[in-house]
């Protein structure tokens, strides 16, 4: 058996867009059950499905990746062998709609920054789907880093949804508008720092683990990376 090619997120990007030509091709979502066949023409599954597709090609082009056993875990593939890089996430959106999905849980995501804040580094590839009377087809596709894709909000210094007001899950922005409210963030320092200012003005609900955490983010990432933020 051949040996699997090690491959990075903007080669896979580069080849889904200008080999495989994604946004010229056309699919469908059927079930079979019983011999009995139905086309799927919702949205709720599209997101799971193309991250299954995603996965099959990789293993027809015979490229390296990993998945967690945990299917929840953070990052949907890994395309290095150890866990320091590689991370690759999967993001899905109705083109014709705003992308409304979530980056992460809040608290989580702040969370796993202080034990793994090499995540930052993290791709997304994002694809913005349509479905139109049972077919699919791939509108756009970008890969972005969290920074690129996060944003600031009326209501706080980064976009999220929040429940009973408290912080719930980050949300991006619509990145690629051509004239956008909000504007994704220039780098990743200030992208935590707004993390940071959020975390201050929600302070009475984020107490057990926000004390110094820009401090502790940034001393945890050179410890890991070697590099200054």
């Amino acid at each position: 058996m051949a040996e699997k090619k090690k491959v990075t997120a903007n080669e896979i990007y580069d080849l889904l867009l200008n080999e495989f030509k994604i946004k010229e091709q056309i699919g469908s979502v059927e079930i079979i059950l019983g011999g009995i066949s139905a086309k799927y023409n919702g949205k709720d599954a599209i997101g799971d499905l193309l991250q299954e597709w995603l996965g099959e090609w990789l293993k027809q082009k015979n490229f390296y990746f990993r998945t967690r056993v945990n299917t929840q875990e953070f990052p949907d593939f890994l395309l290095a062998e150890d866990d320091k890089s590689g991370f690759l996430e999967i993001k899905t959106f109705n083109a014709n709609a705003t992308p409304a999905f979530d980056i992460a849980n809040f608290d989580s995501y702040n969370k796993s920054l202080l034990i793994k804040p090499e995540r930052l580094d993290a791709d997304y590839l994002i694809f913005g789907y349509k479905m139109v009377d049972s077919v699919l087809s791939v509108d756009n596709l970008w890969l972005m880093k969290v920074w690129e894709m996060a944003g600031t909000s009326g209501a706080n210094p980064v976009n999220m949804q929040t429940k009973n007001s408290q912080p719930y899950n980050l949300r991006p922005i619509k990145w690629y508008a051509k004239n956008p409210k909000n504007k994704p963030f220039a780098d990743k320092t200030s992208f935590l720092n707004a993390i940071a200012e959020t975390l201050e003005k929600y302070s009475h609900s984020t107490g057990s683990y926000s004390e110094n955490w820009l401090k502790n983010v940034k001393k945890k990432y050179f410890e890991n990376t070697g590099i200054k933020l």
